[in-house]
């Protein structure tokens, strides 16, 4: 006969020897009730017998057909109430085969099975009805009154349980024409009685388990409790009769040990839980036991993590590289250069660098050094006191312009606007060359052997930052003061292929510049100032441009002393490791190159005796039964084993 649904009250949970779900939607004989549930337990089962102390009053039924006595012998004597099935050809006797539904009520109440008037439902069990062809045995119908036999199973749940074995032989009396003996099923209904409601206290004596729950819906109830207490609802899975309930969504929500539907699912439903962090913890979310950003590491930098734990030696480093886009417009005449000083550095240096493509020597003479009392960039400038201190660059066809285009240009502070060279470009005084110059107090005059007059700015006063530029565009020549044209003259012949250059003095090192000088730039064959313009507000570029694109990398991890790695690494305790830039990423763009400054360093700690899939992947799972072991974590990467290798 079909099992009736238990109500929301009556909710089985169930524990599984793994994660692999298979007939979790159906119901099973686990949701019935049974003796697994202890002592109460034993009893619900004799609940069940009471459908077979039905059939024992269809025994009563036996009277009325010789069968139907048999049935009563059906909970005597099972075997011997078989014979009597003969009287199967009373096979009508199906309707005290209605008594048997009152086994079901035995389920509920024992008053309820005073319904036993539905167990005609068990008419269906009727169809043992065929072993009713032992209806000869009909005249062991008298036995029927041992059918008050399962009134005894009133008495004590468990002697009833037992009777209700034979119960089942009382469906055989089902088959018993003498269906009217039903009356005989009240019997039985008394049989179902106490039993039954043991029977629920077995249901609730299951303990709640860690890998799955299951619960019947009634359609009002949306609240439902968790055997175990989750931080969040990406550590279960829900099925409503079978439909993963999305995570994503607001269809359910979790709080400690309590589930909440956003819906009542309707009556009878099978709500399946399913815990897929293999029972009691956290899901794991990864291996990662520690992520430090780095910003703006250049190489050489050199950073300390600490707070780890790296004890066992089963850890690992991983690192990723991120630089934003940047477009640098730089200096489209920058292979025209022939000369970039920018006069940064130490306090007191003697070098100076020259960042032109084809790098010059600079030799200073006198105290001719750096000094970062005054810069207009880069924290630095040369320093001149105006006796005796110059620098010069010996003679180079990069500085012999002959009749093209050039620009010279620089920043200057003077201390004094009395006299003083900034520029020269000749051999002597004869030679066709241009030089810059105070000409007169306040005054600073551009001329040359090859000008015709020159070009003369006045009003300059000492202790201030000047921009000048010095400019020749086919036969005109310019001067400007900070981006305004001091005058323009006329130009003829060919200057030298080729010259020396002396910063700070006359050609033979007198009359020396007292000041500072910064950001000097010589242009060869480009005119690059014909009108008033902007002064650079920074330092003079060092390239053509750079496009940067937004650009991600993995770092190429060694040792500290490996030097085709991107990353060394050094542990220093199991607590904290060194982390230091050992080279330049290279650019993967043709077209492009990358700050030697990386915006952003992930330096991701790896901890490698906790690498179980991340709970990114497991909540995707349709079913635990995707667990690979038996604790209900899913594998991705665990230490197997550690070898230690020596010498």
């Amino acid at each position: 006969m079909p099992e009736t649904k238990p109500s929301v009250s009556q909710l089985t949970l169930y524990l599984t020897s793994s994660l692999k779900i298979t007939s979790s939607y159906a119901i099973t004989a686990s949701y019935a009730l049974n003796a697994s549930g202890g002592g109460g337990g034993t009893s619900g089962t004799s609940g069940n017998n009471g459908l077979s102390g039905t059939s024992g009053s269809s025994g009563s039924s036996g009277t009325s057909a010789t069968a139907g006595s048999s049935g009563t012998s059906g909970v005597g004597s099972a075997g011997t109430s078989g014979s009597s099935g003969e009287s199967g050809t009373s096979g009508s006797s199906g309707t005290s085969a209605t008594a048997g539904s009152s086994g079901t009520s035995g389920i509920g109440s024992p008053g309820t099975s005073g319904s036993s008037g539905n167990s005609g439902t068990s008419g269906s069990s009727g169809e043992s009805g065929t072993s009713g062809s032992s209806g000869s045995g009909g005249s062991s119908g008298t036995s029927a009154t041992a059918g008050s036999s399962g009134t005894s199973g009133v008495g004590s749940p468990g002697t009833s349980g037992s009777s209700g074995n034979s119960g089942t032989s009382g469906s055989s009396g089902q088959s018993g024409t003498s269906g009217s003996s039903g009356s005989g099923g009240s019997s039985g209904t008394s049989g179902v009685g106490s039993p039954g409601s043991s029977g629920t206290s077995g249901t609730s004596s299951t303990p709640a388990l860690s890998l799955g729950q299951t619960y019947i819906g009634d359609g009002t109830s949306t609240v439902y409790a968790l055997s175990q207490s989750l931080a969040n609802k990406d550590q279960i899975l829900v099925n409503v009769d079978g439909v993963l309930q999305g995570r994503n969504g607001n269809y359910y929500t979790v709080s400690g040990t309590t589930l909440t539907l956003s819906s009542p699912p309707q009556n009878g439903s099978i709500i399946d839980i399913r815990y897929i962090n293999g029972g009691g913890g956290i899901v794991t979310s990864g291996s990662i036991a520690n992520q430090t950003i780095l910003y703006n590491v250049t190489s050489g930098s050199q950073n300390v993590i600490t707070g780890l734990n790296l004890s066992g030696n089963k850890w690992g480093v991983d690192i990723k590289e991120e630089w934003d886009a940047v477009i640098s417009p730089g200096d489209q005449y920058y292979n025209s250069c022939s000369l970039l000083l920018h006069f940064n550095g130490s306090n007191g240096s003697t070098t100076f660098t020259d960042n032109s493509p084809s790098p010059k020597t600079a030799t200073p003479t006198g105290n001719a050094q750096i000094s970062t009392a005054q810069s207009k960039f880069g924290g630095a400038s040369l320093l001149l006191d105006g006796s005796g201190d110059y620098l010069t660059l010996a003679s180079n066809a990069a500085f012999g312009t002959g009749t093209g285009n050039f620009t010279i240009e620089f920043w200057m502070y003077p201390v004094s606007v009395a006299s003083g060279y900034a520029f020269d470009n000749r051999t002597g005084g004869a030679l066709q060359s241009v030089l810059g110059y105070f000409s007169a107090a306040g005054s600073f005059t551009f001329t040359g052997g090859i000008i015709t007059t020159g070009i003369t700015k006045t009003g300059i006063t000492a202790n201030s930052w000047y921009h000048v530029a010095c400019v020749r565009n086919g036969s005109t020549v310019y001067l400007f003061f900070d981006g305004v044209s001091a005058g323009t003259d006329s130009i003829g012949g060919s200057a030298n292929s080729s010259n020396p250059l002396t910063i700070g003095s006359k050609y033979d090192g007198t009359t020396g510049f007292n000041g500072y000088i910064d950001d000097f730039r010589f242009t060869k064959g480009v005119a690059r100032y014909t009108g008033n313009f902007t002064p650079p507000s920074s330092q003079f570029p060092d390239g053509t441009g750079i496009t940067q694109y937004a650009t991600k990398y993995i770092g190429l991890i060694g040792g500290l002393n490996d030097r085709s790695v991107d990353y060394g690494i050094q542990k220093l305790s199991d607590s904290s490791i060194k982390v230091v830039k050992m080279t330049q990423t290279t650019s993967p763009f043709p077209s492009g190159s990358l700050s030697g400054s990386v915006d952003r360093v992930y330096v991701n700690v790896l901890d490698y005796t906790k690498v179980l899939t991340t709970s990114s992947y497991a909540t995707r799972a349709l079913t635990a039964s995707y667990a690979s072991n038996s604790s209900g974590g899913v594998t991705s990467g665990k230490v197997f084993a550690m070898t230690l290798l020596f010498s």
